[in-house]
């Protein structure tokens, strides 16, 4: 029977998104005439950007802003119900997991940079090395409808200096829609590295872009598009976090004539978004919610009112790095290990959409009904798989911390002679520091820019040296005989672990509870999910938590990393065996696999 009341035996809880989304900030116009509307309302926006458009074409300006009014107000009273309903919905699960505040439930393809299209409106089966021509579906609202576009994507990148250059070919269709699309658009990336270590990057196109939709003998051609979109990154110990936002207007023409001309058809689509994400070693997430405006004017009909209709939409992307571990026991009895853990890889992409858009009546004219869409598409990716070494390890059969132990023995993270590990002996620093490295495992780089990224990142080691010879130790009592050397360096290096004083690391010392939590929570980089002044935990030992660790904890207790014994303790100065330590490995293993993916896409898509 396992012990279930060590205080490092962690509860694995899964992650629960309450919180709903702030609404999605309006990006300021780039057009001159129109810099002071982010002062101003969203209606008063589209009844000032309106009258300016009109006059510039000539048109009636009473008829252009009831149509754009008419769009706006169904977005806006939408958006405004969607908000109540999601109040009162996180209010009820809010009470019903305090009710519950005890119960607890229980090659390699990496989300890479671009694969959403250029405007990361779409999805795609990711990269795939040797290949360019990507699997790919997005959504288009052009015709007042939405239609699912499939086909694929063909990207190249190209990296110089901190400049990265994009270029993209799409070749999609709807077959029963009878829908055809080709897109042809170049842009430029340029990262500003910032002092504190983080990079601003501004994203822009180098040249105008190509895009022709045909569907039922009528051909949208794209005349003019602005677009911008801006990322913050964050690199950390072992993850990298990004946020951004993205704006894009398009004007498409149908059939002929010109923007300018008042006997032609056009249609203007509008986009903001914003998009979250991160990438480490055991996963990744790109998350994007995007609002539209879609406005369409018709003026061929030169004794009647020309035709103008609204509609707005919403997209909400999601694609995630999921690595998932499973136990397989080998069948046959002859055979010289029990089983293993198999290693399974895979991409998850989900596109959702909701619109309100006309309702059109025979001959295609638009009404004054709204018709409601929802919808959604993914695209399955074909898994990568990967047997890991199955040491032996029956001495510890049976005990409380075996499948732990099991399972970072299999996954490398433990390497150093299975048959003598001993779960109730107690780990050292540098044993800790050596499985640390391997749990925390570098942020893999994307191939295409892994040159530029290569110029900016730190040596591997902080010592002197002469040319030709190694470099000097770091710490006076590891020298580079040991045999958790490079371990101990690379954990100092990354900012991982700490050293006892300034030249010494005490690698035969011992780990504590706060010991370790201090360093999950540097490898994700999460300390600033604490409050700034005196953080307080609900472990029934709060008083005892060291200074030192105080935010750690109280970060680990609200991500739901570490749970405390079944008296509600945490035991912050307990001295950790290795069978303990296992299991606190595991849940940062897992945490990484799991929980800090599903917190980025529960909290934007359906789920």
């Amino acid at each position: 029977m396992r012990r279930v009341n060590c205080i490092v035996k962690p509860i694995f809880i899964q992650s629960m998104s309450i919180s709903k989304k702030m609404s999605i900030s309006k990006m300021k116009s780039i057009s001159k005439k129109m810099f002071f509307l982010n002062k101003m309302s969203i209606l008063k926006k589209i009844l000032f950007s309106t009258i300016l458009i009109s006059a510039a074409t000539n048109t009636d300006i009473s008829k252009a802003v009831a149509s754009r009014f008419k769009a706006a107000l169904i977005a806006t009273v939408a958006k405004a119900f969607n908000k109540v309903v999601n109040k009162v919905t996180a209010t009820l699960v809010t009470a019903a997991v305090f009710i519950s505040a005890f119960a607890f439930a229980p090659q390699i393809v990496f989300a890479r940079d671009g694969v959403g299209g250029f405007d990361g409106l779409g999805i795609s089966a990711g990269e795939i090395t040797g290949r360019t021509a990507l699997d790919y579906q997005e959504y288009t609202f052009i015709t007042g409808e939405p239609v699912l576009l499939k086909g694929t994507l063909t990207m190249t990148k190209a990296v110089r200096d901190d400049r990265i250059t994009y270029q993209y070919s799409y070749r999609l269709n709807n077959s029963a829609k009878r829908f055809q699309m080709t897109r042809e658009i170049s842009y430029e990336t340029e990262l500003f590295k910032k002092d504190n270590g983080q990079t601003v990057t501004v994203t822009k196109y180098t040249r105008t872009p190509s895009e022709k939709i045909v569907t039922d003998g009528e051909t949208y051609t794209l005349r003019t598009m602005d677009f911008t979109r801006t990322s913050l990154v964050d690199e950390k110990p072992a993850v990298s976090y990004y946020s951004g936002n993205s704006w894009y207007r398009k004007n498409y023409e149908i059939g002929g004539g010109t923007m300018t001309s008042q006997s032609g058809r056009f249609v203007t689509v509008e986009a903001t978004g914003e998009f979250y994400g991160f990438d480490q070693y055991w996963g990744a997430a790109d998350v994007e919610e995007t609002d539209f405006i879609i406005e369409y004017s018709d003026f061929r009909n030169a004794q009647g009112d020309p035709d103008h209709w609204g509609g707005s939409a919403t997209v909400r992307r999601s694609q995630s790095t999921i690595t998932q571990l499973r136990y397989v026991e080998n069948e046959p009895d002859a055979i010289s290990f029990r089983g293993g853990y198999l290693e399974t890889r895979r991409n998850d992409n989900v596109l959702e959409v909701s619109a309100k858009l006309p309702e059109f009546d025979s001959k295609g004219a638009s009404t004054d009904k709204i018709k409601t869409y929802k919808e959604s598409t993914k695209i399955d990716t074909f898994p990568s798989t990967k047997r890991l070494v199955s040491p032996d390890l029956r001495h510890i059969r049976g005990h409380w911390a075996e499948e732990s132990i099991s399972k970072l023995f299999g996954l490398e993270v433990f390497k150093d002679g299975p048959s003598q590990f001993n779960p109730s002996q107690y780990i050292t620093r540098g044993e800790f520091a050596a499985a640390l490295v391997g749990a925390a495992r570098n942020t893999p780089e994307d191939p295409a820019v892994a040159s530029s990224s290569t110029r900016n990142r730190a040596p591997a080691t902080t010592g002197g040296g002469r040319r030709g010879q190694a470099p000097d130790p770091i710490f006076t009592d590891v020298s580079p005989e040991h045999i958790y050397f490079s371990q101990i360096e690379e954990a100092f290096n990354r900012g991982l672990m700490n050293p006892m004083s300034s030249n010494m690391f005490s690698p035969n010392g011992e780990i504590t509870v706060a010991d370790a939590a201090v360093t999950f929570i540097r490898a994700m980089g999460l300390e600033s999910l604490a409050s700034y002044h005196g953080a307080i935990t609900n472990y029934l030992d709060d008083d005892s938590i060291p200074d030192y660790a105080r935010e750690a904890l109280y970060v680990c207790e609200y991500i739901g990393l570490l749970k405390g014994d079944g008296a509600g303790r945490i035991n912050p100065s307990k001295v950790l065996t290795k069978g303990e330590a296992a299991v606190m490995l595991d849940r940062f293993v897992e945490y990484m696999r799991e929980d800090l993916r599903k917190d980025y896409r529960d909290r934007i898509m359906d789920f």
